[in-house]
Formats: C-alpha cells, sequence, structure tokens
C-alpha cells in the first residue's frame, strides 16, 4: 500500500497548515514495495509533498501520513490490497512544510509492490462527507486508545466505525465505495476537460507511448457513457427486484385461492349429492360431476402454469442483484484503465517536456510499472465482459419467458373463475329454493373474489420488468481487449527502446 504502513496513535493535535493546490490534469503517482516504502514517484508528487527525490525513495509512505487521517481507513485499505483488490479513498496527506494536499487515491497491487495513482478531489460534497465520517471515526479511535486500547485494537475499532459511516452514506463496505466512487470521480475528472494532450510532431519512443496512451483513451472513451447507460438502467433494474419478489408472493396467494374456490366447489358438490362413487374428480361422473371433473382438469393444467412462473422468478431476484454488481465491476474496470492510462499519458508528456527527466529515479520503470498495472487491468476485461453479458441474458430471456407465460395464463385463469363460478350458481339453484347458503357456498365465493382480486388485468409489471431487463441486454457492452492488448504491445516495444 502507498499511503500508509503502519497505523499511528491518535493524535489531532497538530496545527493544519496551509493546504497545497494543484490542478486537475496534475494527476501523480508513487509505487512502493511490499512493505510500504517509495521506490519510485513523479515530480508532481515531489512538488506537492515537499521533499526532493533522495528525501523520498526507499522511506516509508507514511512520511506524508497526515493526523487527521484515521487508522481504520488504512487497516481497510491493507485488507482490500491483501486480497489482490484495487481501493480507492479520500486521503489527506501531509506535507514537509506541515502543510497539506488532499487527493482522491487508487492503490492497485503491482509486481511486488503497490502502485497509487492521485487526482485532485472532483466530488467536493462527498468528499466533504466522507471527511466528516472520518473525524467521526477518529474520534472512536480516541476513546479507544483513552480506554487503554493498542494501537491494532484502536484501529480495529476505528475500522468497524468506518464501516458503519461507509454503510450509512449508500455504500455497502469498502469495496462497493471503490467501485461507485472511482468511476464517478474518473467521469467527473473526464468531464471537467482532463485528456491526453497529443504531440504529433514528437518523436521517439515516449512520443510513441504518449500517442499510445491516446489511442486507448479514444477507445476507453465510447465505453464510458454505455457503460453509465447500462448502470442507470440496471440500477433501476435493481430498484425494481423487489417486484419480483412481489410478483412471486402474489401468485403464491392465487395458487392458494385457486386451490380453495376449486376444493370448496368440490365440496358443494359433494354436499348436494354429487361425485358418491369416486367423487369430484370421478371420469365416469354424471351431470354436475362430470362439470366438477372438468373445472378440477382445467384447475391443474393453470396451477401448473402458475408453478412454473413461481418457480422460474424464484431465482431472478438474485440474480438481478449479481447482475447489478456485474455491471458495477465492468464499470470500475474501464474507470481504472482509464485513471491508469491518464497517469501513464500524462507522465509520459512530463516527460517529453522534461518536467521529469528520463534517467531521474527511474522514470522508465515507472513507465513500464503503469503500463503493466494497464496491462493487468485489459486482460480481465474480457472476462468481465462475458460474465455480464452472461448474466444480462439469463435475466433478460428469464422475465421475458414469465411475462410471455403470464400473459399467455390469464384467460386461462379467467375461464377457470368463470367456470367455478357457474358451478356455484348452479349449485345454489340446487336447493330447492330452501333459501339457504352453505358454508362451502360462502368459502368459495370468498375464494372465488380472492382470485379475481389476484388476477386483477393481468400482470403488466413483469413485462414491464422483462422490458427493462431486454434493455440492458440489448446495449451490447463491446469487448476491446483485443485492441488494447495491441496498444499495449506497442508500448512493450517503446519501453524496450528505452531500456
Amino acid at each position: 500500500m502507498t499511503e500508509s504502513t503502519e497505523p499511528i496513535a491518535p493524535d489531532d493535535t497538530a496545527a493544519p497548515g496551509v493546504e497545497r493546490a494543484y490542478a486537475a490534469d496534475e494527476l501523480f503517482f508513487s509505487a512502493t514495495d511490499a512493505r510500504g516504502r517509495i521506490r519510485r514517484a513523479n515530480a508532481i508528487f515531489m512538488r506537492l509533498s515537499g521533499y526532493p527525490r533522495g528525501a523520498l525513495v526507499g522511506r516509508a509512505h507514511s512520511v506524508v501520513r497526515h493526523e487527521a487521517m484515521p487508522a481504520g481507513l488504512f487497516r481497510s485499505i491493507w485488507e482490500d490490497l491483501e486480497q489482490g483488490r484495487a481501493a480507492s479513498a479520500y486521503i489527506t496527506n501531509r506535507s514537509a512544510d506541515g502543510g497539506f494536499y488532499r487527493v482522491f487515491a487508487t492503490i492497485v497491487p503491482s509486481g511486488d509492490g503497490y502502485l497509487s495513482v492521485r487526482t485532485l478531489p472532483m466530488l467536493t460534497r462527498r468528499r466533504d462527507e466522507i471527511e466528516a465520517a472520518y473525524g467521526r471515526v477518529r474520534a472512536v479511535e480516541r476513546a479507544s486508545a483513552d480506554g487503554g486500547s493498542t494501537r491494532r485494537e484502536a484501529a480495529a475499532a476505528g475500522h468497524s466505525a468506518l464501516l458503519a459511516e461507509l454503510d450509512a452514506l449508500g455504500f455497502r463496505d469498502a469495496v462497493d465505495f471503490t467501485r461507485q466512487a472511482l468511476p464517478a470521480e474518473v467521469a467527473a475528472l473526464v468531464a471537467a476537460g482532463v485528456d491526453i494532450p497529443e504531440r504529433p510532431d514528437a518523436e521517439g519512443p515516449v512520443a510513441v507511448i504518449l500517442d499510445q496512451m491516446n489511442r486507448i483513451e479514444s477507445l476507453t472513451s465510447g465505453q464510458v457513457a454505455l457503460l453509465d447507460e447500462c448502470a442507470r438502467i440496471v440500477a433501476l433494474l435493481g430498484r425494481r427486484a423487489a417486484e419480483i419478489d412481489d410478483l412471486s408472493a402474489r401468485l403464491g396467494r392465487l395458487r392458494t385461492s385457486l386451490r380453495d374456490a376449486v376444493g370448496d366447489a368440490a365440496r358443494a358438490g359433494a354436499d348436494d349429492g354429487e361425485g358418491q362413487s369416486g367423487g369430484v374428480g370421478r371420469a365416469g361422473g354424471t351431470g354436475r360431476a362430470g362439470g366438477a371433473g372438468g373445472v378440477r382438469e382445467r384447475y391443474e393444467r393453470v396451477d401448473a402454469l402458475v408453478l412454473e412462473c413461481v418457480e422460474e422468478l424464484r431465482p431472478l431476484a438474485g440474480q438481478v442483484g449479481e447482475l447489478r454488481s456485474d455491471a458495477d465491476s465492468l464499470r470500475f474496470a474501464i474507470a481504472l484503465l482509464r485513471l491508469l492510462n491518464l497517469a501513464a499519458g500524462f507522465f509520459a508528456l512530463q516527460i517529453l517536456e522534461g518536467e521529469d527527466e528520463l534517467e531521474a529515479n527511474d522514470a522508465v520503470g515507472s513507465l513500464k510499472e503503469l503500463a503493466a498495472a494497464l496491462d493487468e487491468g485489459a486482460s480481465s476485461l474480457s472476462e468481465r465482459v462475458e460474465l455480464f453479458e452472461a448474466r444480462s441474458e439469463l435475466v433478460g430471456v428469464g422475465l421475458d419467458d414469465v411475462a410471455a407465460a403470464l400473459a399467455a395464463t390469464h384467460a386461462p385463469l379467467l375461464d377457470l373463475l368463470a367456470a367455478v363460478e357457474a358451478r356455484a350458481t348452479g349449485a345454489a339453484g340446487g336447493t330447492g329454493g330452501t333459501g339457504g347458503t352453505s358454508a362451502a357456498d360462502t368459502g368459495e365465493a370468498d375464494a372465488v373474489r380472492a382470485a379475481r382480486a389476484l388476477v386483477g388485468d393481468g400482470f403488466p409489471e413483469a413485462r414491464d420488468l422483462a422490458d427493462t431487463a431486454g434493455a440492458v441486454r440489448d446495449l451490447g457492452v463491446p469487448d476491446v481487449s483485443a485492441d488494447l492488448a495491441a496498444h499495449l504491445q506497442r508500448v512493450r516495444a517503446a519501453l524496450a527502446e528505452l531500456a
């Protein structure tokens, strides 16, 4: 990890200092070994931190740790990195003169260490919310330390408090925060006009690298808008996932009402002396007994159709949740690629323009590390696209099948209820005008009314859900991994020239 190594004791006694400003297009990075010791960084990091290269390389990254940052945050970041996941966070760092600078940091495993790319926080309202949460987490850590807890125990208390704060802000956990925050910050960065400048007249291997980074930026830019629209539709479908459970429950109640109605009709027929030899389902019955058999057969056919819809619906709500996770994962992967590409492209530009020296602080190694991180992200992109498309097809086809089946079942349902009501009317007429209504007749009427209310005008929500899922499926997210691999191969060839 690059922002800190070991949590330090809670201490908020330092003066706040002066904030160091920087521009949105001043992306900067650092690379560390597995223990968090700095091995590479670019000139912008040196300027903001206030340390010369010699004072930073080989030193623990905690040299820029600011006292306002909760130890629980770094514990959370470490956990994600150790699981091989990227981690993003709003972080305040301390500069050498006691000032500070605020960043949106994204840290990824890189070889035997870690790579951290920092950008200017664009979503300042969200940053402020998170910083306020950090203040409350720090209060928890101070209380834990004051109670005699060790630094590790105070960090654990802070970690738990941080997860609660994230949950209150609408994030399931730190992983969900990273998946949501990084695409939003990168999108805001690009919307602010941050893109890699072109230098068509430049020559040499670094110019080739810059050109390829520009091409990668163009290649992935179209996917961003597409994935934003995809995320919007999937989120809508996710919010409506409860309707799938509601529809399944409604169909379950309908089955119960139909069973009660047909069962009461059978009992009413038996009370009238029908079905004395074999009951309501007796194929050889006469008179209304034959009608009862017909009703029963209709009921069994309709019930089987409704049951099939219930069973198809049951797993779909969960699949919608998985689809949303797949969409978030794919959107995050593209955002991470764009961030790493911006960092590599701007660093190549800084070398071309003399802001960073090619021979200083292993600039070639930095370019290689940024390119390797890009390569790693590109290699997993194809798998993510495949998974998303397979899931969207599964959900789309499943909901479409249920919607079609329920539409086809509507008329048989109404016919069945009409047949049950006709039997009830016939049974009432056969009482000989006694003026009495049996308990079976009353129960049958109640069950039929309940069933009619549940059938209503059909099941239009099933078609609405299917159409929403179909919109996700029809977006067609292209797999650009082969083109990415070709551009990165040219980058590697250019880096070989520099070595």
